[in-house]
């Protein structure tokens, strides 16, 4: 069973109203925005998942008294409020404020809220002790070698890295943590004082360390990471290898990795239906999911030497955009590339970003293709852009796409058709009646659960998402009728 985090905020900064609902599905994900549309306070928000004391990095000044924030995962919900100018939920187990959805996890709220400050105090004098040898312990292999290779591509620049023995060492010294230290000649430097990424990427592999290598989790519930702005601390290498890290981990551990960013590196590592982007109109945050990383970061790249730049929602739609260009020679003596920029909306947008800014110079056209399902809204806001070369294809994602065919108004002779070409271990019938059984189709209206499921089953007879979105548009592109919209096409290509 899939889980949803689903996340509310109400008059925290300048958030007046946020409704997020992001998966707790293992993997990689990344929400994005422009700065000051909330990213870090949404961060905040998630951390009480897994660090119930971070609401205390929350200042006075940052909520008022009826400020609230909603955690629901799987029906069960969190309702954190203030209460005498502090954060609670209501609910006391012990002397600590109970959490009812608490995962085991990492949070990281940036160089203004991270953690690293929490024993600053305490060092120095730590540092002065007589016996401070006798105190502390090598550092484990595991670490020292992720440290060096993440920030300095080798496994042994941190040789000389060591800990405070135990953890019952560490409380009779008054330390919250367990700090490390590194040796650099004849004397000693705490992780506090050194650089900003290498403090957190210590806190954050000794984490893993303890979790994953000396002790295996295992657990329904995934490890949770939230990351706030990374690359405030990190350079683009070392956080390219942070993510080739996660990535490794993702395949042994059930974990999900959350970064709040602008970095290209990170951003450009994952998948589109992995990025929420928030849009902060006047205190009230709407997410827009799937992101394509092209137009979260407005940074397209586009070589001189392209004639068309053709602007399509998803995957699918560029495959079969693609394959309909090439089997209909609608392209000779001309360079084109076809770039997935997300929703209808979010694709007009981009276009109409390109076109305002003079990105693709003079004598270039940029042509946008949308879903056929929103022809009317996208009608509206061709025209309030000011756009003329766009059309649609006469179908829809491919997650409403399969949604419609094998639920809402099913096509037998098109499930056959895949049933019997991908699903091979376990029939596309059974996957469907687990879905039905599973889910409320009339609450999954974009599809995403249904592909979810029928992704994971391909999977496991080795076809990936990508391969499936390939043979798929091949089954498309001979099992519709595509007439209408080559010759519209070929038009705005001539």
């Amino acid at each position: 069973m899939m889980s949803d985090l689903h996340l509310q905020v109400k008059n925290i900064k300048n958030i007046a109203c946020c409704d997020l609902e992001l998966p707790l599905d293992k993997g990689l994900y990344a929400i994005v925005g422009e700065n000051g549309c909330g990213k870090s306070t949404i961060m905040q928000a998630m951390s009480l998942l897994v660090k119930p004391s971070s609401r205390k990095s929350f200042r006075l000044f940052d909520f008022t008294s009826d400020s609230t924030i909603d955690i629901e995962v799987d029906g069960t919900i969190d309702h954190w409020f203030v209460l005498d100018g502090q954060w609670t939920t209501g609910v006391l187990q012990g002397n600590r404020i109970r959490s009812q959805n608490y995962y085991h996890g990492f949070y990281e709220g940036s160089i203004f809220y991270g953690s690293r400050f929490y024993d600053y105090n305490l060092v120095d004098s730590f540092l002065g002790k007589d016996n401070f040898a006798s105190l502390i312990r090598p550092a484990d292999g595991f670490v020292i070698e992720t440290l060096s290779y993440i920030l300095h591509g080798d496994r042994t620049h941190y040789k000389s890295l060591f800990k405070i023995k135990t953890k019952k060492t560490a409380e009779e010294n008054g330390f919250k943590g367990i700090p490390y230290f590194l040796k650099c000649g004849d004397h000693f430097i705490s992780q506090y004082n050194m650089s900003s990424g290498e403090s957190m990427l210590i806190s954050l592999i000794d984490f893993i360390n303890n979790l994953t290598e000396r002790n295996k989790y295992v657990s329904a519930k995934p490890l949770l990471f939230l990351i706030d702005e990374a690359e405030l601390a990190l350079h683009p290498a070392a956080i390219d290898r942070l993510i080739s890290l996660f990535n490794d981990l993702i395949k042994k551990v059930n974990m999900v990795v959350v970064f709040s960013t602008h970095s290209t590196e990170i951003i450009n590592r994952i998948e589109a239906d992995n990025i929420f982007m928030l849009e902060n109109n006047n205190g009230a945050i709407t997410s827009l999911n799937p992101c394509y990383p092209n137009y979260a970061i407005r940074n397209l790249y586009v070589p001189n030497g392209y004639d068309f730049i053709i602007l399509v929602e998803d995957e699918l739609a560029r495959a079969v955009v693609e394959r309909l260009i090439r089997t209909n020679n609608m392209c000779e003596s001309r360079l084109w590339h076809v770039v997935p920029s997300g929703d209808w909306a979010q694709t007009l947008k981009l276009q109409n970003d390109i076109q305002s800014s003079g990105l693709l110079g003079v004598g270039r056209r940029v042509i946008s293709i949308l879903d056929g399902d929103i022809q009317a809204d996208g009608d509206t806001k061709a025209k309030e852009y000011g756009i003329s070369l766009y059309t649609y294809l006469p179908i829809k994602s491919v997650e409403k796409y399969l949604r419609k065919k094998l639920i809402t108004d099913p096509d037998s002779r098109f499930a056959k058709i895949i049933g019997d070409k991908y699903f091979t271990q376990r029939s596309l019938s059974d996957i469907v009646s687990d879905y039905n059984s599973s889910f409320d189709p009339t609450k999954d209206k974009t599809g995403k659960k249904l592909y979810k499921m029928l992704c994971a089953n391909l999977l496991k007879v080795g076809i990936t998402k990508e391969r499936f979105i390939q043979y798929l548009c091949e089954d498309i592109c001979t099992y519709e009728n595509f007439s209408a919209f080559i010759a519209t096409l070929r038009r705005m290509l001539s």
